[in-house]
């Protein structure tokens, strides 16, 4: 599902990007940084009423994407912690686009 959301790895000097897909289980994203599988990552998600949730998500799969895509990286990661708040308002987002 592709959600008005955009995320970004805390204390990276990266630029927010769209996530592409979403759901309480996981997130896809295209990334300019390798990232490995298996590795652990804390997330931000900017949310379009100005909030911030945090997630945190492992790599399960990496995909390199050819020149010219949305990013370097097109990757997949499942959440293995977030808050009540952050799955609450993932399910009202979720709720919203279907």
């Amino acid at each position: 599902m592709m959600a008005p959301v955009l995320y970004r790895l805390p204390k990276k000097p990266a630029k927010k990007q769209r996530v592409s897909n979403l759901s309480l289980g996981g997130v896809r994203v295209y990334s300019d940084e390798r990232l490995e599988i298996g590795q652990e990552l804390e997330l931000e998600f900017f949310l379009l009423d100005g909030s911030v949730l945090e997630a945190k998500a492992r790599v399960i799969w990496v995909k390199e994407l050819p020149p010219g895509s949305k990013g370097v990286y097109d990757v997949g990661m499942e959440f293995i912690k977030f808050s009540r708040k952050t799955r609450k308002q993932l399910g009202l987002i979720l709720r919203a686009e279907t």
